[in-house]
C-alpha cells in the first residue's frame, strides 16, 4: 500500500479542489454534485485524470465555501468525491460530508485504496471519512480489467455500502448493467467527458490532434473526468 506522506498538501479546514460540476448522472446514483480533489499518492497507470495527480496548489476552498455552493444546487440526490485521491484529504472531506448529509444529501467517495486498506488505521482520518459517507467505490484503476458494471473504470473496483441509505441496492449496482457517460462543451469550447465512454469512442478521441493551450480550434480539446 502506498502511504500518505507528510509532504502532500492537506488542511483540516479546507479542500484542495481540482474541479467541480454542479450536476452529473454518471458518477453515482441520481443527479449529483461532483468534486474532484487535487493530489494522489497512488498514481494508477493510464489514470483518466492525470492533471489531478500532482500534489500542488489548485483551488483551496473552505468547507463553508464548498457547502454553500453545493446547497445552492436544487434537486440533486447527493455529492460524489473523486480525484485525485479523496482520502489524501480525508479529514476536511469528512467535515464537509457531515455537513452535507445533515441536509439530507447522500455522499459517495471514490478511492484508489481498497476498503481493507482504508480501515487498516494507516491512512489518517480514513475511518472518519468512511463513517461520514454512504457509498465507497474502492480499488485502483486497472486498464486491463474493463467492466460493464456502472460508475467504475475497471472490474476490480467494488461499490460498498457504508450506511443504510443504499444498502438494499448495492448488490444490483455491482452487476454488469452497462456504463454511462456524459459529454459537455464548456463556454470556451473545451469538450469534457464525465464517466467512462465506450472503448471505440475513447480511441476516436485519442486519435484527434489536440492543439496547444490557447490555440484554435478549442472544440478539439478534450478532458475526461471519470
Amino acid at each position: 500500500m502506498k502511504q500518505l506522506s507528510d509532504c502532500f498538501l492537506s488542511r483540516p479546514e479546507a479542500v484542495n479542489v481540482a474541479h467541480m460540476v454542479d450536476r452529473c448522472r454518471v458518477l453515482g446514483p441520481g443527479e449529483r454534485f461532483v468534486l474532484w480533489v487535487q493530489g494522489c499518492p497512488i498514481r494508477c497507470p493510464d489514470c483518466h485524470n492525470p492533471d489531478f495527480l500532482p500534489f500542488k496548489d489548485a483551488t483551496w476552498m473552505s468547507i463553508d465555501q464548498i457547502a454553500d455552493r453545493i446547497l445552492k444546487v436544487s434537486n440533486i440526490e447527493g455529492v460524489t468525491f473523486v480525484g485525485g485521491e479523496p482520502f489524501a484529504q480525508a479529514g476536511a472531506l469528512a467535515s464537509l460530508s457531515q455537513r452535507i448529509r445533515r441536509t439530507g444529501l447522500s455522499v459517495m467517495v471514490y478511492s484508489g485504496y481498497t476498503f481493507e486498506e482504508l480501515t487498516s488505521g494507516q491512512i489518517p482520518d480514513a475511518k472518519l471519512l468512511l463513517s461520514a459517507a454512504d457509498l465507497l467505490m474502492d480499488g485502483p484503476y486497472l486498464k486491463d480489467l474493463p467492466t460493464q458494471r456502472p460508475w467504475r473504470g475497471s472490474d476490480n473496483q467494488r461499490l460498498i455500502a457504508l450506511s443504510d441509505r443504499y444498502a438494499d441496492r448495492v448488490e444490483t449496482w455491482n452487476q454488469p448493467l452497462g456504463q454511462d457517460f456524459e459529454m459537455r462543451v464548456s463556454a470556451d469550447g473545451t469538450l469534457e467527458i464525465l464517466g467512462i465512454p465506450p472503448t471505440d469512442l475513447s480511441k476516436a478521441f485519442s486519435d484527434v490532434e489536440v492543439p496547444p493551450s490557447g490555440c484554435e480550434p478549442k472544440s478539439k480539446e478534450r478532458t475526461n473526468r471519470g
